[in-house]
Order: C-alpha cells, then structure tokens, then sequence
C-alpha cells in the first residue's frame, strides 16, 4: 500500500518589529499536539506554494500579508503519509493583528499564539520532529541538517 504524499506550506509570520508568529498545536491534534510552531497548511490541487502561504494567513491567522522570502524545504515520513514541507517568510500588512481565534479554517486550528523574537522556542518541536521549525533553526543557523528527523514512522507523535 503507498502512503499519500501531503505538500504543506508553513508560514514564519514577521511583523514590522521584526518579531516572528509562533502558534500552539491542540493537545489532542494527532501531530505534534501541544506543540508551538509555524501555522500551516496542506496545498490544494494546483495551489502555489505562494498561495497556500496567503490562505494561512486569511483562514488561520485572520489577517493579510505579503511572501518575502522562502526559507527551505523539508521531506520526512510519517505514520499515514509522507510529507513535503516548505517555509515560507511573509511580513505582516501594517494594519493587521493576526489572531488564531478568530480562524475561519476547517482544519487544524491553533489554540494559542505568541510574538518572539528567540527562535529557541522551536526548539522543542524540532527536537519531536517538526519539520518548519527544523528549517527555521537550519536558516538561522541553530540546527544543522544532519539533525533533522527524516522519518517518524512508528512514533506515536504524529498521525
């Protein structure tokens, strides 16, 4: 049987302060639960990886921004799937105050959200195999790629 190969973007959100967007994953969501990181998304059928980031932002964060730069890529095997991840640099629009409570998603919807400017908060999500948080710590030069977790098939952290 193949496993579904999912393309997912995530979204390191920046504001004028030059602070980045952590969310909280739900306690109970079957990947990495309870876990802070980047809000993201799997790609729709002939979604640009662009337009997925611009979708994060509308549904899970309830605001507007504009792609910057892209960070890296990422690929590990899960349980269910294997996934193919993308970071996604975007500055927040000068008006807008993201709010994960106000998401109109009908997918994973965080529980929590917090500014920071210490990228050592992903550090534990990275170290249980989150894959945007593992290339944000690689482009800030805290992670190396020869620590990233290719695979967490049989582990009970993710779906």
């Amino acid at each position: 049987m193949t496993k579904q190969i999912k393309y997912v973007v995530a979204v390191i959100l920046q504001n004028s302060a030059g602070e980045f967007l952590v969310v909280k994953r739900p306690d109970d969501d079957p990947d990495l639960g309870g876990h802070w990181g980047f809000p993201a998304a799997t790609m729709r059928p002939g979604e640009l990886p662009e337009q997925a980031a611009l979708r994060i932002c509308k549904e899970k964060l309830n605001c507007n921004a504009t792609p910057t730069r892209f960070l890296g890529l990422m690929s590990q095997k899960r349980n269910s799937y294997d996934i193919f991840l993308m970071d996604v640099e975007m500055l927040l629009a000068e008006d807008q105050q993201p709010d994960v409570h106000a998401a109109t998603t009908e997918n994973t919807a965080y529980v929590d959200q917090k500014w920071s400017t210490d990228p050592e908060d992903l550090r534990t999500s990275a170290n249980g195999g989150s894959c945007c948080s593992s290339i944000f710590l690689t482009d800030r030069g805290l992670l190396d790629r020869e620590e990233w977790i290719s695979s967490l098939e049989g582990s009970d952290k993710v779906g």
